[in-house]
């Protein structure tokens, strides 16, 4: 959910999507979470706003703590802390319904972003309001201690799910959190009572990546009270996060092919993509490759040891991001030409950023238990094969899912969410976690739903996607709203054809 370039319209860390998934920088390195963590008993104090200074934010941001019952259906025990900012509308006189965000990940403290959201159109005429999803504000911050840091720069080529790192993070977390209580149902009912706290009688949603998760079960849970909901990169209930992820990964994949073989430079570059990915996939499985690159921070001279599954998982989040895409052929070819080198830099800049900006104590609640335990092994096998990636992926998270503590979810989770709720879904044609097919069958359900898709990666933006949202959010409905600019967004990012 990491790339270096940001869609206009929403930032890195917020794709990070459901994909693991990708992004962005920002929040530090990932530290094993402290027992000592102020987590409140008893009655809490009610939200106060209060003047705050936020990075990349000017004057007029309010900030507040909003503390939750962990145990939500018992409301008795230990509160968790919710950051929340609510950065004020630009308009004179704002409309009463501001828009909520919800960040992607699973894990992603929304309120990292309020210098991305603080230059949104989305303040044009309405307050936006960021809270953390439990779990993710400091006070009580769900880190697990995975290999990778700047110290050991080389761990954030492991790939992420190794169930001893997982085994050794919930044994930590257990002596802070019941884990069994940072899913999704808790996680929107949190940040709908934060809505009633702050006063607002209805809201807009914005979700990107998990967060348009996030957005279809506030719709199922809280629909009185949603005005309107936009969701871009749309991971639908259905999806059994990370089953399909093999074959959203491939199509994505074939089709960045595809556009290079549409641009001469690219072609003359890399005349044969896909034959330069399994010739390097073919030599790493016969025998992990040593690579030396440059430490990022210090630019020492670093050795490091790369297998076909590192390999695969980090090209997988390479292909989130444009900018990161359109060096994939060329990395591809200099790859198969024997150096891996420049392959391996930008993984680790990428994996790196993934890592620090979730945190995976929450992810691993929420997907564990609504994703992971509805994939049947026999299903595994069809969903993998012909894949790049294998079944590597799926069978280390299940791996790691296998031990993290069970909670209660309800039995038709997967269930289509059905609402009369206007909403705007956005897919990226290339997306390699949620592609078009899982915007379409979330759209299938939404009776006055537009479904767009666009050409881009996971979470499309910029200035014809920021006009059709706006456009949308206005009138909070999708009737006589102006697609016609879909047409004018390049096909395919501008290819890197030399080193």
């Amino acid at each position: 959910m990491p790339p270096a370039h940001r869609p206009a319209s929403i930032p890195a860390t917020a794709q990070v999507a459901f994909t693991l998934a990708a992004l962005l920088a920002g929040a530090g390195a990932v530290a094993t979470p402290d027992a000592s963590a102020p987590v409140a008993e008893g009655p809490a104090p009610a939200l106060r706003l209060e003047p705050c200074r936020v990075p990349g934010v000017d004057a007029g941001v309010q900030c507040g703590t909003h503390w939750v019952y962990e145990d939500r259906a018992s409301r008795t025990g230990r509160r968790v802390p919710l950051a929340v900012v609510v950065l004020p509308a630009r308009a004179a006189t704002p409309a009463p319904d501001p828009v909520v965000v919800l960040s992607g990940g699973p894990g992603h403290p929304t309120t990292h972003d309020a210098g991305f959201y603080w230059r949104s159109w989305l303040r044009d005429e309405r307050a936006v309001v960021l809270v953390d999803q439990r779990g993710t504000s400091d006070g009580l911050r769900l880190d697990c201690a995975l290999p990778g840091s700047d110290d050991d720069p080389a761990g954030y080529l492991q790939t992420p799910f190794s169930p001893a790192a997982f085994r050794a993070c919930r044994r930590v977390l257990a002596g802070v959190a019941d884990l069994r209580q940072y899913t999704s149902a808790p996680t929107v009912d949190d940040i709908d009572e934060v809505r009633e706290a702050l006063g607002y009688a209805r809201v807009n949603l914005y979700g990107a990546s998990w967060g348009t998760r996030a957005a279809l079960i506030y719709l199922r849970r809280h629909p009185e009270v949603v005005r309107s909901a936009i969701m871009l990169g749309v991971a639908p209930t259905s999806l059994r996060n990370p089953l399909p992820h093999a074959r959203s990964a491939q199509d994505a994949l074939d089709l960045l092919f595809d556009a290079c073989g549409r641009q001469p430079a690219c072609r003359a570059a890399v005349p044969a993509p896909r034959e330069a990915l399994r010739s390097v996939l073919g030599r790493l499985e016969r025998a992990p490759a040593t690579v030396t690159i440059r430490h990022p921070g210090t630019g020492e001279r670093l050795t490091l040891r790369l297998t076909w599954q590192q390999f695969a998982e980090a090209l997988r989040v390479m292909t989130y991001d444009p900018a990161y895409a359109a060096r994939v052929p060329l990395l591809l070819q200099t790859a198969a030409d024997g150096d891996l080198s420049a392959f391996a830099s930008l993984a680790l800049e990428s994996n790196r950023r993934l890592r620090q900006s979730i945190r995976f104590g929450v992810l691993m609640s929420i997907v564990c238990n609504e994703d992971a335990s509805r994939i049947r092994e026999d299903e595994i096998p069809a969903a993998t094969a012909g894949t790049y990636l294998r079944d590597s992926r799926v069978r280390e998270q299940l791996a790691a899912c296998a031990e993290w503590p069970r909670a209660d979810v309800p039995a038709d989770y997967g269930a289509p969410v059905r609402s009369d709720v206007p909403a705007l879904l956005i897919s990226g044609r290339a997306d390699p976690v949620t592609p078009p097919r899982f915007g379409a069958e979330a759209a299938r359900h939404l009776p006055r739903s537009l479904h767009i898709v666009a050409p881009g990666a996971h979470v499309p933006g910029g200035p014809c996607i920021d006009a059709i949202g706006r456009a949308f959010l206005r009138a909070a409905s999708a009737a006589g709203v102006d697609t016609s600019c879909v047409g004018d967004i390049a096909a395919a990012p501008e290819f890197e054809v030399r080193s």
